[in-house]
Formats: structure tokens, C-alpha cells, sequence
């Protein structure tokens, strides 16, 4: 009895440090901020301890977006101290108009994300340069005005509509200034007048190395174009050739030809006269501060975290300075500068840096941090600003001792629990709530083991309700009552989703898909293995992410069923066949 309470106790203690976890697990993110409307960007839902068999309910984003393109993939990851698995969906998204918008709520498995607020600036939409089958375009994106310190983003995209077989572009560059790739390859499908397009980008990030204008010469695409029917030519995309650096082959059939970008000229403004120091080019630019305890709550040797943060609109994390503290004669200030990052910034594009601050009095009275400030260029208003911080008086009070703090020492930073987190002065803590709920359990694992004593010592085989034509065998002497590991039933799962073809009913074959597809290749198997298959789920997919309205059809997915069942039954046998012993026979 004790072993089965103590068991519930560990499982309990797990689960209240797993509370972290389990607040909200289901997240919204954007990975790349847009700068105008035309520009694509990924929206990552991420769901954190869990999956999910049906795909969160994107409906809502029809609104204002443009789904082009939705994936899944999977990740390790630590939250509060523990590994737990990461599913994330992946929408690439573009927005249907400029203004200020809004990521909605969207939910999966009854959790709901934030929503997200951006603002889209007006820009030309993305579509083809011409009306030939494959064309490039070369865009510089950002607002203007460029200055010599700025970062200016570049995209460069392919338009293709007959399938190319392989392509290669070279990267911009241009005199008087250097490229560097931004991230890796995206590719995504629009529709452009009545013809689909497949739009492969690859972004820079520009950096001027003089003023004046600066023009960026026209870049070639060399590509093979099928001869062959449309059909094959889609059929051999779908087997997903590896890309370098934008599509590659094993096929040296079609037409070669080559095409060229359009040339673009950027601007490059000198810093404006009378500037000096640090240039910042902005749209907005905003220091704040926060504290781990009160200032008024100063004492000598005692150490206060001060946290200050730049907000700046429009500039990349490259364009940001330094955070630093002014030296002051009273206390003593050891600073963690971090680095700056990407993120959004009133809605729009932006960069932030943080820097703590250990903060530690060396003597009692009164002790005044100066103000801090960053001098910034305003884009907007064409003139020169400054974000301030005000000074700040501390009333140092002498330490309880009366003794001042050592020079060597270095402070570490804790702050001070509050009685609303569970101090001492608060409510209950997490010890009261352990104890009360050990005692708790210690009654339930009473009652749970006195009810299992007068159990039957026999158990018959019991049906798996959880896949049809699994069972549980239950296990004899220590094993009794114990269910073991059972293998997904292949013939169970496929029965299961040719009857949700049957009947059209999508979210049903999406969850038989995910059974079968675990039950024929493991966990990692749920990848199709045939171009057909692959055809069937992705256009499954593309009725459930992107809120098709019309009816799904399922009888291309019950077709390519059964080639599929074949194409991993082959391979699991050539698997068998390649098994070596495990103790071979010593000569």
C-alpha cells in the first residue's frame, strides 16, 4: 500500500511542477515581421507538452489574410526547466490590405492564443514582373529615407508557372555596397489573374557602404524548363528534389534558359550635419525602466535590479547602441548587457535591447542615478531626438548591521518574494499546498488500494477502445492488472480512414491519416511515401487550414490508399530482410 501511495505522491509532485507547463501551452508568433502589404510572413502556432489531431481552426484569419502556404514540424524544447516536445503549424500568410490588423484568437484542442497586433504598411503587391512562364524580380523593401548606417532589406523571387526543373540564381551585389542572406529558402503558391504561380524567395539584408545612389545590377536565373506534360512535371515536384540554392534536380531533361532580374537603385543619404556620436535612423524610439523591488526600499549592501529596455521603431538590431549606466559615487552598478533582437514595435517593424543593472548602495543618504539618454535621427519628422530616462533619487537606508558591504563581493540579484506570489506574509505557499495535497492523496491512494485488494485475481482480454481491434492483455503474478504496449492496428487504422473517405468527412480522415501513417512507419513514419499520397494529404490539408468552404471529395485519398500500403509494405520488408543477428554464431 505504501509503494502505491508513495507512487501517487511522485506523480502529484510531478504534476504541480508540470503547472507551468500547462498555462498557456497553445502560443501565436510571427517569425518575420512584414514591412508592406505585399511582403509574406509565417505565423508559428505552437503547441508545448502536446499534439493535436485536428489542425488549429484558422477560419478566422480569412478576414484580412491570404493563407499561401501551411505545414507542420515537431521540436524539442525547454520550458521552466523541463524538455517537453514542441508541435508547431506554420502558415505563411500575406496581408489582403494596409493598415493596422489583427492576428485573431485562434484555438486547437480547446486552447486559444493570443491575438497579435501589426500594422501593415501600403506597398505594390508581390506579382509576376512579366507574363513569361519563369521570371525573377529583385525588391528593396523598407521605407525610405536610407541612410549610410542603415540595414536595408532585399528580397529576391522567383515566379514560375510551368514547373521548372531546376534553377540556379546568382546573389545581388552591387558597388558600394555588401549583401548578406537573411534566413533560408521560402517557397509558397499564389494565384496570379487565372494562372498559380509557385514564388521562390531568398532575402538579403543590404548594407551602403558609401551615399549617393547606388544601383543594384540585374541578376540571372538559369533554369531548365519541362518539355513534358504539366501532369509528370507536377508529379515529379511533389517527390521534393533537394534545392541548392533555390531548386535542384536529378533530371537533365527540358529547355535551358535564362533570365534576368530587373535593375534597382537605392538612395543613400549622408547623416545629417551636425550629428555626431551614435546614428540611430528611426521612426520612434522609447526607453523604459523597471525595478525588482521599490527604489524607496534602498539599503546598503543590499542589491536592486534595474532593467532598461530601448524600444526603437523602423531599425534593424544591428542599428542599436549600447545600454550603459553613468558611473555615481554612493553605489555600486554591474551591468548584464544583452542583445538585441528583432520584434515588433508598435505594430510595426522594429528592434529592442535590454540591459540589467545590479544596483548596490555603499553608503546610506541619499544617492541620485542620472538620467540616460539615446539621441536618435526621426525619419518621420526629419530631425534630430532624443529618448530620455529621468534621474533617479535612491534614500539609501543603513544596512540592519550597520557594517558597509564588501568591496570584493559580487551582489546576486534576487528579488524579494512579494506576499501576493506566497511570502511569508501572504496567503498559502507552495509548501501548505504540497502538504495538503499529499494528505490528499494519502486518502485516495487508501481508498484506490482497498478497492483493487478485493479485485478479481483474474482478468479476461479487454478491447482497446482507442484503436479498433487492439487489446490490452493483462499481465499475470507482478504484472497482473497492468496493461501492456500495444502496436497500432494497420488494418484497423486503414479500414478506419477508407471509411471517412467514404463519407467525405475530412477531419475524420485527417485523424485516421495521422493513426495509419504512425502505425506503418513508428512516430517518425507520418510522412507519405508516394507522390500520389502526398498529393491526397496535402489537398486534405489545404481543405482544413485554409477553410475551404466547398465539400471534400475523398475519393483521391481512398485511391492512393492502397499504393501507399504497398509502397510500406516494400519497404518494411526490405528492412526485414536487411536485419542482421543479434548474437551471430562464433566459427
Amino acid at each position: 500500500m505504501m509503494r502505491v501511495v508513495l507512487r501517487l505522491v511522485l506523480l502529484l509532485v510531478a504534476l504541480v511542477a508540470a503547472t507551468p507547463l500547462l498555462a498557456g501551452a497553445f502560443k501565436a508568433s510571427i517569425e518575420r515581421l512584414p514591412t508592406d502589404q505585399g511582403e509574406p510572413f509565417e505565423l508559428v502556432l505552437s503547441l508545448a507538452g502536446r499534439d493535436s489531431l485536428e489542425p488549429p481552426n484558422v477560419t478566422p484569419l480569412s478576414k484580412d489574410f491570404d493563407i499561401l502556404d501551411r505545414r507542420k514540424r515537431s521540436r524539442m524544447d525547454t520550458v521552466a526547466g523541463q524538455r517537453v516536445e514542441v508541435n508547431e503549424w506554420v502558415l505563411t500568410l500575406v496581408a489582403k490590405h494596409a493598415g493596422r490588423l489583427t492576428i485573431p484568437a485562434l484555438s486547437v484542442g480547446g486552447e486559444t492564443s493570443a491575438p497579435i497586433d501589426l500594422t501593415i504598411a501600403p506597398g505594390a503587391a508581390i506579382e509576376p514582373p512579366d507574363d513569361e512562364p519563369l521570371s525573377l524580380a529583385v525588391d528593396v523593401q523598407g521605407t525610405p529615407p536610407f541612410f549610410l548606417q542603415s540595414e536595408i532589406p532585399v528580397v529576391v523571387r522567383m515566379f514560375d508557372r510551368v514547373g521548372a526543373l531546376e534553377a540556379t540564381a546568382g546573389q545581388p551585389e552591387a558597388d558600394g555596397a555588401s549583401f548578406t542572406p537573411d534566413g533560408g529558402l521560402k517557397t509558397y503558391s499564389r494565384v496570379f489573374g487565372r494562372q498559380r504561380f509557385r514564388v521562390v524567395e531568398l532575402r538579403y539584408v543590404m548594407r551602403p557602404q558609401r551615399t549617393g545612389t547606388i544601383q543594384i545590377p540585374s541578376v540571372a536565373l538559369k533554369a531548365s524548363i519541362p518539355t513534358s506534360p504539366p501532369g509528370a512535371q507536377e508529379q515529379a515536384r511533389t517527390l521534393g528534389r533537394p534545392a541548392m540554392p533555390w531548386l535542384g534536380g536529378g533530371f537533365n531533361a527540358g529547355r535551358k534558359v535564362t533570365v534576368y532580374s530587373n535593375p534597382v537603385e537605392v538612395e543613400v543619404r549622408p547623416r545629417p550635419a551636425g550629428v555626431t556620436g551614435w546614428f540611430l535612423p528611426a521612426r520612434s524610439a522609447t526607453l523604459r525602466e523597471s525595478w525588482s523591488r521599490p527604489p524607496g526600499e534602498a539599503r546598503v549592501g543590499g542589491a536592486l535590479v534595474r532593467t532598461l529596455r530601448l524600444e526603437v521603431k523602423g531599425a534593424s538590431p544591428g542599428q542599436l547602441p549600447p545600454l550603459a549606466a553613468p558611473e555615481v559615487e554612493g553605489v555600486r552598478q554591474y551591468a548584464d548587457e544583452g542583445k538585441p533582437e528583432a520584434t515588433s514595435v508598435d505594430g510595426g517593424v522594429g528592434a529592442v535591447v535590454e540591459t540589467r543593472v545590479s544596483v548596490v548602495p555603499t553608503r546610506a543618504g541619499t544617492v541620485t542615478l542620472p538620467a540616460i539618454s539615446v539621441p536618435w535621427w526621426n525619419i518621420v519628422a526629419n530631425r534630430a531626438e532624443t529618448a530620455t530616462l529621468p534621474a533617479v533619487t535612491l534614500t539609501v537606508a543603513a544596512s540592519a548591521d550597520g557594517s558597509a558591504p564588501r568591496a570584493q563581493a559580487s551582489p546576486v540579484a534576487v528579488p524579494a518574494p512579494s506576499p501576493a506570489a506566497g511570502g511569508p506574509q501572504g496567503g498559502w505557499n507552495v509548501r501548505d499546498v504540497l502538504a495538503v495535497l499529499a494528505v490528499t492523496v494519502l486518502v485516495v491512494g487508501t481508498v484506490f488500494y482497498s478497492g483493487r485488494r478485493r479485485r478479481p485475481a483474474e482478468a479476461e482480454r479487454a478491447p482497446d477502445p482507442t484503436y479498433p481491434g487492439a487489446v490490452r492483455p493483462v499481465g499475470s503474478g507482478r504484472m497482473a492488472g497492468r496493461p501492456a504496449l500495444v502496436p497500432l492496428d494497420v488494418e484497423a487504422a486503414a479500414r478506419a480512414l477508407d471509411v471517412a473517405c467514404r463519407s467525405n468527412d475530412a477531419a475524420a480522415a485527417h485523424r485516421a491519416w495521422l493513426t495509419l501513417a504512425r502505425a506503418m512507419g513508428g512516430m517518425g513514419g507520418e510522412a507519405p511515401r508516394t507522390a500520389g499520397m502526398v498529393q491526397a494529404v496535402a489537398e486534405l490539408n489545404q481543405h482544413l487550414y485554409a477553410g475551404d468552404a466547398t465539400a471534400w471529395d475523398g475519393r483521391a485519398l481512398r485511391k492512393a490508399l492502397a499504393a501507399e500500403r504497398r509502397a510500406a509494405k516494400a519497404r518494411n520488408g526490405r528492412k526485414a530482410r536487411g536485419l542482421q543477428p543479434l548474437y551471430p554464431t562464433s566459427r
